[in-house]
């Protein structure tokens, strides 16, 4: 388990953010609301050992979506893309469009199934670039709200 924490410690140095100690020997899901960062997280096994998954959320980059093997591999796993992919063509952006859309959709229900949905106890910054990202109903939701305040 330590070089999960090591891994993890290297990922967030610069925050000095670290995984719960208790969390860690109890093998206990949490979340770390710190530094601009949302971060969910849950231990886990599989045939090749111990892991630790977690996902990431800060304002100043994309999320991360992070599987962490005992032996100290690292695997990256899907997460919500922060940008979509625009064509000048009507019909490819269209499906540019629908392409992005399904893959964040699949996503967030990945990441609600682990666990990883919004509690409302997130840093605001992650709750918004959610409700942004994890839907087109979401998107199409938060966007009629801002256009109220405007209004």
């Amino acid at each position: 388990m330590h070089r999960i924490e090591a891994r993890f410690r290297e990922s967030f140095s610069y925050w000095r953010i670290e995984l719960p100690r208790e969390d860690v020997e109890n093998r206990r899901r949490g979340k770390i609301v710190e530094a601009g960062w949302t971060i969910w997280y849950l231990f886990g096994s599989d045939d090749s050992g111990e892991y630790l998954d977690y996902y990431s959320s800060h304002r100043m980059t994309n999320d991360s979506h992070v599987r962490i093997h005992e032996d100290g591999r690292v695997e990256s796993l899907e997460s919500l893309d922060g940008m979509r992919r625009t064509s000048a063509d009507p019909d490819e952006n269209a499906r540019l469009e629908n392409e992005f859309w399904e893959h964040n959709e699949r996503v967030s229900r990945l990441l609600e199934e682990k666990g990883f949905g919004l509690q409302g106890d997130e840093h605001g910054s992650a709750i918004v670039n959610r409700g942004l990202l994890q839907s087109r109903e979401s998107n199409r939701r938060l966007r009629r709200l801002d256009e109220k305040d405007a209004g």
